[in-house]
Order: structure tokens, then C-alpha cells, then sequence
């Protein structure tokens, strides 16, 4: 019996040797780190690698075409640098000064992707993992409203709901404004945000920084205090990697597949849960939808398919076209509705079909708001046509 406690002391002191060597400090080396002068330092240890490289979305982009069955999309592949090496097997690279923005990059040594292992901050792009940092040049910028600053915040949390449509539980993420817990005697209009091909209901919140946004915009008086919901539009997929028993990886191609229909159908189940659930103010000028790529088609899809229901309307780099859908669109400008925004990156291949929408919209005289940025289908305008958005909602 002796013998058995002392094996179990020593087994319970090695697992806790073992967590307190997760406790340590760590790689000792900063990275990233960001100077006075808003370049930024990036430092890597590897005494052995022959090679190791940066690559990121602040170097110069490489530009991708991907057909999306006869549609043309452009995506900016991160731009690659070479890292300097330097006594004692470290590797060092220093940006240009950069504007505020959210940055995400990888390491490649000798050809092989790995995560920064200073840097705990990693996020998740459908499948593709990298490490980000937010940086803020000046007060204002895009990456100070990314940033959490000395202001009310909103609470951010992940809710199961019943879909009979669908006939399963299904995950989607909700942002409530800052004054909610505080204020039990006011509804608030709410916004339904989509996302893209591949995404879930985290992408919003995570990529998106919707809460950060949202926090930023009230506490300046720049945005409505408001619910924003951000369900889950892949339809055979209940939740985000993890959050469920669904081991599998998230595909952008796939997820395409029938998710605008099925959408259509299942939005009331969603729509039914959250306005069940929360003090949502009801009716067409208290209800908004928006969404990116997939979703901004989705977005254009439903409100095509319930006219009355949504009184604006956020199209991000994702439209339907006119052709076939006239008699619907009529309907929904029938309605009246506050905003119908587009917004669509000048190098964007989905740039077409907003414009086609636009015109034809401008020669049946329905007023449309066509914002046009700079660069492709990326995340870096997806955030800032969500903060453009937001500001325009239920005054």
C-alpha cells in the first residue's frame, strides 16, 4: 500500500511539473512588436533552418483569380519576404510603417508553415489558421475601432436554437449593446449578419471584430445601440469546429452548395428564436440583414424573398443580379426601404454584378448606395463596410 501512494504522489508531481512548464515565459523573444514609428518587428528562433520567411497581408499582395462557376473572384494572397538572420540562429524583419488595421501572417521555415509561438494571438479563416496583431496609428483609424478601448461593452455570447426546418439544434453568436443588462425596459432593433463561404457563426465576431466595432460606434454616439445576430448559413453544418460533435474541416466550396435556398426557408427559425428570447423591437424599420460574399448573396435573397420584413439592407461583396428577379426586386423596393447598400472592393470580381444591380436599379429609379473600396475580396473591407453600415441603421 505504501508503495502504491508514493507511485501516486510521484504521478501527481510530474503532472503538475508538467502544468507548471506550461506556466513558463514563454519564447523570451517579442513578436510581434510594434514601434514608436508604426513599423513592426518580427522574431523567430531557428538555429537550424536554412530558410525562414514572412508572409502577411501588410506586404505587397499577390493577386488570385479563383472561377466560381463562371464568376471570377480576386483574392490578394499575402505578399512573402525573406526574414534576416542573425547571430545565434535568430531571424528578424521589420515592416514599412503601416496604418491602423487588423494584420494576420505565418512563418514558412525551409518551406514549412508554422505559427509564431511568441505570439498568442492566432484566428481562423475558415480553415486556414494564422497569427494577427491590431495596431492603431492614430486615434480613429480602422485598428483603433478594432481595438477594446475605456468604454461600455457589449456582452458577446454563443446560443443553441431549435431549427424545425432544418430539423436539428443549431450554434449562432449574439452581440447585445453595452446598456442591455441595465436597461430592462428597452427593445433595441436588431441586425442579422452573414457570413461568407466557408465561415460559421464565429466569423463575424472573431475576423470581423463586430463587438469591438459595435462598443466603439455607440460610446461615440456614431451607431444606434442594437442586438446583432450572426447565425450559422451553412446548412449542414450546426456550429463552428468544436463547439459541437461534428469533427470535420470547413470547406469554402462546399458550403456553397444549397445554402442560399436553405437559408430562405430556415431565417424565420432564427429570426422566431432571437425575437422569442430578446427584447428585439419588431417591424420592417427595426430589422436589418447584411452579410459578406455568401452572405451578402444570402442577404440580397432574402430580402427579395420576404420584402416586408428587413427595411435595410447590407450587400458586402455578395449580390443577386437583376436577370430573373425583377418582379421581386419591385417588391422589395415596393416596401420602401430605409438603405439598400452595397459595397464592393474596385479589384473584386464580384465588383460586376454590384454594378449591374446598381444601374439597373438607378434606371428604375430605386435609390441603392454602391460604396466602392479599394482592393479584392478580403476581410480588411468586409470590417470596414460593417462600420460604414452600422452608422447608417435606425435613426
Amino acid at each position: 500500500m505504501r508503495k502504491f501512494t508514493l507511485l501516486l504522489v510521484a504521478a501527481c508531481l510530474s503532472v503538475a511539473a508538467f502544468a507548471q512548464q506550461a506556466l513558463g515565459p514563454g519564447t523570451g523573444l517579442v513578436s510581434p512588436q510594434i514601434n514608436p514609428d508604426h513599423t513592426v518587428t518580427f522574431r523567430y528562433h531557428a538555429p537550424k533552418a536554412i530558410t525562414v520567411q514572412l508572409t502577411g497581408d501588410f506586404l505587397a499582395a499577390r493577386p488570385i483569380e479563383i472561377d466560381m462557376g463562371g464568376q471570377k473572384l480576386t483574392y490578394s494572397a499575402p505578399g512573402l519576404v525573406d526574414m534576416q538572420e542573425m547571430p545565434g540562429g535568430f531571424w528578424t524583419y521589420t515592416s514599412e510603417p503601416l496604418p491602423g488595421e487588423l494584420y494576420s501572417y505565418t512563418i514558412l521555415v525551409d518551406g514549412h508553415k508554422v505559427m509564431d509561438p511568441s505570439n498568442i494571438y492566432q484566428i481562423r479563416d475558415v480553415s486556414t489558421w494564422t497569427n494577427y496583431f491590431v495596431m492603431s496609428s492614430e486615434p480613429g483609424d480602422k485598428g483603433w475601432y478594432y481595438e477594446a478601448h475605456d468604454v461600455p461593452h457589449g456582452t458577446v455570447s454563443h446560443v443553441w436554437y431549435d431549427s424545425p426546418t432544418l430539423s436539428s439544434q443549431r450554434r449562432m453568436t449574439i452581440y447585445l449593446p453595452p446598456e442591455y443588462e441595465t436597461s430592462p425596459s428597452t427593445w433595441y432593433p436588431v441586425l442579422y449578419l452573414l457570413h461568407g463561404s466557408g465561415g460559421d457563426e464565429d466569423a463575424w465576431s472573431d475576423l470581423g471584430r463586430t463587438a469591438q466595432i459595435l462598443d466603439n460606434l455607440i460610446a461615440e454616439g456614431l451607431a444606434k445601440p442594437m442586438i446583432v445576430v450572426m447565425p450559422n448559413g451553412v446548412w449542414y453544418n450546426r456550429a463552428a469546429p468544436g463547439a459541437a460533435v461534428n469533427m470535420f474541416q470547413p470547406n469554402f466550396e462546399n458550403s456553397r452548395s444549397q445554402s442560399t435556398i436553405e437559408i430562405e426557408d430556415s431565417f424565420p427559425d432564427v429570426m422566431d428564436f432571437v425575437e422569442q428570447h430578446y427584447r428585439v423591437a419588431k417591424g420592417y424599420a427595426n430589422t436589418a440583414v447584411a452579410g459578406l460574399s455568401m452572405g451578402g448573396r444570402q442577404s440580397c435573397m432574402l430580402s427579395l424573398h420576404y420584402p416586408k420584413k428587413f427595411g435595410y439592407v447590407g450587400l458586402f461583396s455578395g449580390v443577386a443580379t437583376p436577370e430573373g428577379n425583377e418582379a421581386a426586386f419591385k417588391a422589395v423596393f415596393a416596401a420602401k426601404p430605409k438603405l439598400y447598400w452595397i459595397g464592393c472592393g474596385k479589384d473584386d470580381g464580384v465588383m460586376v454584378n454590384s454594378k449591374k444591380l446598381k444601374d439597373w436599379c438607378d434606371q428604375m429609379g430605386y435609390p441603392v448606395t454602391l460604396y466602392e473600396s479599394e482592393g479584392g475580396h478580403i476581410w480588411r473591407n468586409w470590417r470596414e463596410y460593417l462600420g460604414i453600415f452600422v452608422q447608417e441603421l435606425f435613426w
